[in-house]
């Protein structure tokens, strides 16, 4: 029983004196590994530095880099003599965020004004090619006249009388046609006015007297004219026209309960000169605002008669 013990006991040791040693030895293998780790890093600082020392002793020149290492070159554009490059000052801050200083403008003399000795000037097209070559208008307006003198003869021993009409304003409406020659043009058109006249005063009697009456005016006339174009849109034409008017002059004149009706009606002659402003609102049609004078010749009792025509127009382009 002893000896088994002891055999026991002996064994118990080796085993534990065995894994002891192999402790030791994994302990000795670690430190090695850092030793020979720690050189290495020690080896290769002292290259770096040496190379670092060689770098700094020795310029870098082309020929130093790996013949396997291409760099390209970027060559900055000439600058003309006349810009002014900006010199960096070196007492600003370079760091990141500041904002750089501004740089000078060019100078004015740097720049090249090109001028067209041969510039071609594009008139404005001409009435007929921006309008057509025919229109038609009607027109809508009023009429002013001029006080004309009316003579007749009243009562039993034919007292002649000569008064002043006082002419109120009247109507009229038109119609033309005419044919556009580059900015020339003529142009036919008929035109029909009415207005009232009053008339009032004293016979050489003493009998006062009042009245009423009409004018009514047919006129058909020719007119040659031209056009000036401000743009394409717009345009002031001028006419001068001579024509043949049917007027129709009628009274009616009252003397206590008496009364006498003077009237007459003829064809005489007549002109006029008319001026008028037209706005183009598309091809085919165009705005007319337009003055007119006329003058129409004097039929029996009745004097001479102005008329001064106020119109609108809308046309019709052919």
């Amino acid at each position: 029983m002893r000896f088994k013990g002891f055999y026991l006991f002996f064994c118990f040791l080796f085993f534990f004196s065995f894994g002891f040693a192999q402790n030791d030895g994994t302990e000795v293998s670690r430190n090695e590994i850092f030793d020979r780790l720690e050189a290495r890093a020690k080896s290769l600082a002292n290259r770096m530095q040496e190379m670092a020392e060689q770098d700094t002793s020795q310029p870098v020149s082309p020929s130093n880099y790996p013949k396997t290492y291409t760099s390209p070159v970027l060559v900055p554009a000439p600058l003309s003599s006349q810009v002014a490059v900006p010199t960096p000052d070196p007492s600003e801050s370079t760091r990141v965020g500041d904002q750089r200083p501004e740089e000078p403008l060019p100078d004015a003399s740097t720049f090249t004004t090109i001028e067209e000795d041969n510039a071609e000037y594009i008139p404005t097209a001409s009435s007929q090619e921006l309008n057509g070559d025919y229109y038609i208008m009607p027109s809508l307006g009023f009429v002013l006249s001029s006080e004309s003198q009316v003579t007749y003869k009243f009562g039993l021993k034919n007292e002649n009388e000569v008064k002043d009409l006082d002419n109120e304003i009247g109507t009229g409406v038109g119609l033309k046609a005419g044919i556009r020659l580059d900015n020339f043009f003529t142009e036919f058109g008929i035109k029909y006015t009415s207005s009232d006249f009053k008339i009032h005063g004293a016979l050489k009697s003493g009998r006062p007297y009042t009245g009423d009456g009409t004018a009514d005016i047919l006129n058909f006339n020719a007119r040659l004219g031209y056009t000036f174009q401000i743009n394409e849109q717009l345009g002031l034409s001028g006419s001068a026209g001579l024509g043949l008017a049917n007027r129709k002059n009628s009274i009616d004149i009252s003397v206590g309960p008496i009364s006498d009706n003077i009237g007459s009606s003829e064809t005489v002659f007549s002109y006029d000169i008319g001026f008028s402003l037209c706005y183009l609102i598309n091809e085919s049609h165009l705005f007319s605002l337009g003055y007119n004078y006329a003058n129409v010749a004097k039929i029996s009792q009745f004097d001479a008669l102005n008329l001064h025509y106020f119109e609108l127009g809308w046309g019709i382009n052919f």
